[in-house]
């Protein structure tokens, strides 16, 4: 630490050029911290689990040509048949897909009078519902009654339901297990909670409470119905070729749509998978952009300076010494600049949460920021620093004689 005196006193001799290092510092980590933030953000969403077994998973929505007694009739022979198919582990029948994009949502409430608590995802389906889509019982017990059916919204004629955690806590945030056989409201109505499932995602990816959901044992007979076919694992091309294959012999019958739910969530993500690949490269090319410029100055220091090198040099100095003069200087206006960014980062973030509702910046992103902008910085200042380090002492005289 002995060079820290001759490094101020040289910085403060020449003042422009550390200034701008400093900015240069505090604008890149101001920016590099809330663009990793808002990528790992991004990253969390599309790693966050939808409550299905999304490997071995896959949705046909279909017609069903026919009236509602008829349609009843032909979903009971579909299941029936989809079950028994070579490569299929099991079938239903369901009202909506996870992050499909497509599907019902509800006002929910503890009490009959008043205002609703929250809002919900909504799934009716048969009885195997919950083995299909590979949810994990939590609290309570699954449907008692055998599944009715309804035309359209199979909410309205539901008198039992099983709920995810999430919408659980929202509604007792105490102690969520107490809404194991209480009545809550759905859009008004009474429904007897049965059970709880530990995670099942509604159908869209980007909704506040997307993780509420209610699933009601509730067959719905409209015109298109969505059957979720969970395969065999490695079993995916043959369950799915069976599937299609029975599914077009009924005479009038069109496949609509036909999606592996890994693909579903990939389709549902798609903007923040690309939003976070694209502030990852930000990171990387500021990062690359910042070193180059840390390079840049540190070269130019050393040529600027090589008079003073070569005297300390001729006083004895060590290669060591010098290189250990350059990087702690570099490493003191690092932390400078840190230092300035990290306020400006934080004023940043907190206008980002004002205008986007994004949560605060941990301190742990600014710990690891800084120590990463050190690192860089003094990576970048090696190369330079070890040629100020091979100055030969005998260039201040030849410079002296020089002027």
């Amino acid at each position: 630490m002995r060079d820290l005196l001759p490094i101020l006193k040289t910085l403060n001799h020449s003042r422009t050029a550390p200034v701008l290092f400093i900015l240069q510092i505090a604008v890149t980590f101001m920016i590099l911290v809330n663009a990793a933030y808002l990528a790992v953000e991004k990253q969390s969403l599309l790693s966050r689990p939808s409550g299905l077994d999304e490997q071995n998973t896959f949705y046909v929505l279909t017609n069903l040509p026919g009236d509602t007694q008829a349609r009843a009739s032909q979903i009971e022979q579909d299941l029936q048949a989809l079950k028994g198919l070579s490569g299929v582990e099991t079938a239903s029948v369901t009202s909506g897909v996870p992050l499909s994009g497509w599907g019902s949502f509800l006002e929910v409430a503890t009490q009959a009078e008043g205002d609703y608590d929250t809002f919900s995802g909504y799934y009716g389906g048969d009885a195997a519902l919950l083995e299909t889509m590979g949810l994990e019982l939590v609290a309570g017990e699954r449907f008692a009654q055998t599944p009715q059916y309804a035309e359209t919204d199979g909410f309205r004629v539901a008198t039992e339901i099983i709920i995810t955690q999430a919408l659980a806590q929202s509604l007792y945030p105490d102690d969520w297990r107490q809404v194991v056989g209480k009545t809550i409201y759905i859009d008004k109505r009474p429904q007897q909670v049965r059970g709880v499932v530990k995670t099942l995602q509604a159908a869209w990816s980007f909704w506040v409470v997307v993780e509420h959901s209610v699933l009601a044992p509730v067959i719905e007979t409209s015109e298109y119905v969505y059957y979720l076919v969970r395969h065999v694992p490695g079993q995916q091309a043959q369950a799915t070729a069976n599937t299609l294959d029975y599914l077009m012999r009924l005479h009038g019958r069109k496949i609509e749509e036909f999606m592996s739910f890994e693909q579903v969530k990939a389709q549902s993500y798609q903007a923040e998978y690309a939003a976070s690949m694209t502030l990852l490269w930000v990171v990387a090319c500021l990062s690359l952009v910042t070193a180059l410029g840390i390079f840049g100055q540190a070269r130019f220091a050393v040529i600027r300076r090589r008079r003073q090198i070569g005297i300390r040099r001729a006083l004895g100095a060590q290669q060591g010494q010098i290189v250990g003069y350059f990087m702690l200087e570099n490493a003191l206006l690092t932390a400078v600049g840190v230092g300035v960014g990290c306020i400006a980062a934080i004023l940043l973030n907190v206008q980002f949460s004002n205008w986007f509702e994004l949560a605060t910046v941990p301190v742990d992103f600014f710990v690891i920021g800084g120590v990463c902008m050190v690192l860089l910085g003094q990576v970048a200042t090696l190369a330079p620093a070890c040629r100020a380090a091979r100055v030969s002492p005998a260039i201040a005289s030849r410079l002296g004689e020089a002027r």
